[in-house]
């Protein structure tokens, strides 16, 4: 089973409209939840997910419950490159969990949680699955980058971590709120995970409405290559667990 984690119900609007034998719940008694089937690989889609935190939480929930062999995080997220625009498409290879900071009293690294790794890295597979369902299904394509997560999305803490980007060593990055919890999740069950995020807002841009239109028109090419991957991977084995 595949599991698909987004925060509003916009996230998973298109994956709702396409599945087949679909069964609405709860998981944990809040969160709304669906079965069912894509390419006949079976789904299940939570939403409602925010901060990183919750996504944590979430993504144990789900593990717990379904035999899991891969978690996808879609969504909206921020980008620290001007060169970006409002509704450009990202695909994750690696996520940090930048609001940690153990340093004064652990043996780790900036971002690093005691025990893990500094950063959670994407499997080169799934990548792959997914730019060449942009080939097959879009006529556009999702952008490789860095993922910054951080429960903190203020003004405030957004201006520190781009004063901060030039440390993580890349040009693509950007900042969402539940991808880092999904990490360590998924590296303590050690199943795969896949990340990719439609950009919203520009660091250093101004923000208008426009821009969620951008993000929502967005969505269909990026949901379609996430449906592409799912059918590919029910062709192949290409899932492993870890790091």
């Amino acid at each position: 089973m595949i599991a698909i984690i987004g925060s509003s119900h916009d996230d998973i609007l298109y994956f709702d409209s396409i599945m087949s034998n679909k069964n609405y719940d709860k998981l944990l008694k809040r969160y709304e939840m669906i079965t069912g089937t894509i390419f006949n690989q079976e789904v299940v889609v939570v939403y409602g997910v925010y901060t990183s935190i919750l996504a944590s939480s979430i993504t144990m929930a789900i593990l717990d419950k379904y035999y899991i062999d891969l978690v996808i995080v879609v969504g909206r997220c921020y980008s620290l490159n001007k060169a970006h625009k409002p509704g450009d498409i990202i695909i994750g290879t690696e996520v940090i969990n930048v609001d940690v900071d153990q340093i004064d009293h652990n043996d780790v690294l900036l971002g690093q949680i005691p025990t893990l790794p500094k950063s959670f890295i994407v499997q080169k597979d799934l990548i792959t699955y997914l730019e060449e369902g942009f080939n097959k299904r879009t006529f556009t394509m999702g952008k490789r980058g860095l993922v910054l997560s951080t429960n903190d999305l203020s003004n405030k803490a957004i201006d520190i971590i781009a004063k901060e980007k030039t440390i993580y060593n890349a040009n693509e990055v950007i900042i969402d709120s539940t991808s880092g919890g999904v990490a360590v999740a998924c590296f303590l069950h050690e199943v795969p995970f896949a990340v990719i995020k439609a950009i919203e807002k520009v660091y250093g841009v101004d923000w208008d409405v426009e821009n969620y239109l951008k993000v929502l028109n967005s969505y269909i090419d990026m949901d379609k290559a996430v449906t592409a991957m799912i059918g590919d991977i029910g062709r192949n084995d290409v899932l492993y667990g870890g790091n």
